[in-house]
Order: structure tokens, then C-alpha cells, then sequence
């Protein structure tokens, strides 16, 4: 995770940000979007589909402003217009905050962008035909935005090494942690993990330690926004690697986006049901039992074999549940590839796009009707 300059480029096309107006009861820096200018659309004037891109970082991470390179060939260049946003990172908020953060981005984008989109470049932008994708944390966050009722739903949903549920991995790591130095002390991050002051919220952090990487100049151009390495963005960053890193570093994460302590003297449950209420095996796997069939977009599975953060049997259980709910379900999963792997997907020449790639983007064409 650590080699950021494997990373190509964001701006190999033009590209927008906007930002949105802040939802009700929302504490936080402003949430944005980043649109990729359309490609290959065979007719430019009638409305074209949407993917909706969340980024992945452990829910405590990342930012939206490079997603996978795959998207870009695989759908911006076939006649669909290109988004991803941004949400509030842990630890001063939940995960479900963040799914709130995602319904706002989500419900704008549908509702108000495609007017932005008709004024600005005249290429009509269809709010009812989307696609949900997701890598990481990023997978988690879209398919529990699939599993929401009371809108037009996506036409389909790309899940990439998501983590479906948060009770189904292994709390401790094997093996020896390497001795933590960094510029915050271990003790000091554990404090700012408990952190709950909203005005310390960021909506934009570094996926892994970039400025060990990258000047505050090349990585500015990399991102396409001004990057000042302040003491803020290290300590977040740091915080991530610091969790990520440690034994046990589940137990930490869990800390951090899901504020355990909030629930210290309530009835013995309440933790848990809250939980999984944010596992969206558990949350199909409770409709299933009640009979529910269907009510899921069709989803694709992409995943490596050999990750350890994010174990594949994570995909294969959930891809099973929907099977069993009569969704159509794709799988691609490469052999011992690890978290993250599909960052080698940079264009269709690479080996294993048609076993991997292809298969997904024709798998969503045909569910999007493009």
C-alpha cells in the first residue's frame, strides 16, 4: 500500500470539482465530487449513465481524487460519465455517518448534477442509470448504499475487495508488529483514535504516508488540488499506518469507526447489532431468512485470493447470499493476488484484463442497457 507512485495520474482528461451544500446536521468540511469528462459516447446528446466511485482507506483514509485507472478505460471511454466523492473520515465519525455522508452524494448527483452537467457541456447526464462502485472500505460503503430502499436503485454494483462483514475477520494478526517510528508517538495516536471533536474532521487524507513519497508540489499535481503537508494531514496519516500496522489493528479500526464506548451500560447487544447492521452480508443475510428475494442490484465481484485485509471468502460468502436471492452475480478473483492488486489494470494491454476486467465491464453494460 505504501508505493504511491505506482499511481498514475488523475487528470488524463478533463475533470470538475464540485462542492455540494452540506446536509442537515452535518458537522464536517464540505462533501465534494470530481467529475470525469465523458468519452465515447455513441450519441453525445442522449443522456448518458453515471459510475459512482467510493474510495477505499479503512474507513479512516484515502480520498477521491484518483480512482482505480481500470474505470476510466473500462467505463468513462464506453459513454459513461465518470464521478467520485469524498466522505468523512473516522475517527470522528461512524461508519454510518459515512453511509449518510454517501446517500447525500449519491441523491445530488442523481438529482442536481445533471442539470450542472446539461448547462456546463451539453452531454445530458441520466440520474436513473448508475452504477455503485467501491474498492476496500469504498465496497463496504457502496453495497450497504445498494441495500438501501426508497429511490431508484443502481442498475448494478461493482464490488472490489469490500469488506462485508466487520465480524467476519480475524482480530489479531499473526507474527511480530514492526517497531512503530513515525513522527507521533503510538501514544499519541491512540488518543487522537479516541478523538470526537467534529471540528477535526477530514474529508480528504492520504491513503497511505505520501510525503515520504511525493513534495507537496508532485503530489499536488498528482491529486489536481493544492497538498500542504501540515501537522493535521501527517497525524492523520500516521494514525492510519499506526492502526493498520499493529497486531491488533481490527480491534483499533473498530475504535475508531465505531465508537464502541458509545454503547458502555446499554443492554449487551445493542454493540453488535449496530455492527452488523453495517455488514452488508448481515444485512442480506436477515432478508434472505425473512423470504425477501431479489431487491439488490446485480453485483460483480472483483477480489485477489491471497488477500489478508481483506480475506476473499468476504466476497464469496456475500456473492452467495445474493445468489441464493436470485441476484445476477459475476465473480473474477485472481489467484494470490493481494489488497489492492487491481492498481495493475492501468489499460486493456495489461495481461489478465479480458479474464478480470472485460468481464465486469460487459457484465454492467448489459444490466445498464449501453
Amino acid at each position: 500500500m505504501s508505493d504511491q507512485r505506482t499511481l498514475p495520474p488523475s487528470a488524463i482528461a478533463p475533470f470538475t470539482d464540485y462542492t455540494l451544500p452540506s446536509p442537515p446536521n452535518y458537522t464536517g468540511p464540505p462533501l465534494s465530487v470530481r467529475r470525469w469528462q465523458l468519452e465515447g459516447a455513441t450519441d453525445p446528446s442522449a443522456p448518458a449513465p453515471f459510475v459512482l466511485h467510493t474510495h477505499g482507506g479503512g474507513f479512516l483514509a484515502g480520498h477521491h481524487y484518483l480512482p482505480p485507472w481500470w474505470l476510466h478505460d473500462g467505463f468513462r471511454k464506453r459513454g459513461y460519465h465518470l464521478l467520485a466523492h469524498s466522505y468523512r473520515l473516522g475517527p470522528q465519525v461512524t461508519v454510518a455517518d459515512q453511509l449518510a455522508d454517501c446517500l447525500a452524494v449519491l441523491a445530488w448527483c442523481r438529482d442536481v448534477l445533471p442539470g450542472i452537467v446539461a448547462a456546463e457541456e451539453g452531454t445530458p447526464l441520466d440520474g436513473d442509470r448508475y452504477v455503485l462502485v467501491g474498492d476496500s472500505a469504498g465496497g463496504t460503503l457502496a453495497a450497504l448504499m445498494a441495500a438501501e430502499r426508497g429511490f431508484t436503485p443502481p442498475r448494478a454494483l461493482v464490488d472490489v475487495y469490500g469488506l462485508m462483514d466487520f465480524f467476519g475477520v480475524d482480530e489479531k494478526k499473526e507474527g511480530k508488529a514492526p517497531e512503530w517510528k513515525g513522527e507521533f508517538s503510538g501514544e499519541e495516536l491512540g488518543r487522537f483514535m479516541m478523538d470526537r471533536n467534529p471540528e477535526n474532521t477530514m474529508t480528504v487524507g492520504m491513503a497511505w504516508k505520501e510525503m515520504e513519497e511525493w513534495s507537496e508540489e508532485e503530489l499536488s499535481a498528482l491529486w489536481g488540488v493544492k497538498v500542504v503537508y501540515d501537522e493535521r494531514i501527517r497525524r492523520h496519516a500516521e494514525l492510519n499506518v499506526w492502526a493498520q500496522t499493529r497486531m491488533d489493528s481490527i480491534a483499533w479500526m473498530y475504535k475508531g469507526i465505531m465508537h464502541p464506548e458509545r454503547f458502555e451500560g446499554k443492554p449487551e447487544g445493542e454493540y453488535k447489532a449496530f455492527v452488523n447492521g453495517l455488514s452488508p452480508l448481515k444485512v442480506m443475510r436477515a432478508r434472505k431468512e425473512k423470504g425477501v428475494k431479489g431487491g439488490y442490484p446485480p453485483t460483480a465481484f472483483l477480489h485477489g485470493t491471497g488477500d489478508v485485509s481483506v480475506p476473499v471468502k468476504q466476497s464469496r460468502d456475500f456473492a452467495e447470499v445474493l445468489r441464493e436471492m436470485g441476484v445476477d452475480v459475476v465473480e473474477c478473483y485472481e489467484e494470490g493476488q493481494g489488497h489492492v492488486w487491481d492498481r495493475k489494470f492501468t489499460d486493456p494491454s495489461v495481461p489478465g484484463w479480458e479474464t478480470y476486467i472485460q468481464p465486469i465491464v460487459d457484465f454492467v453494460d448489459q444490466h445498464v442497457g449501453i
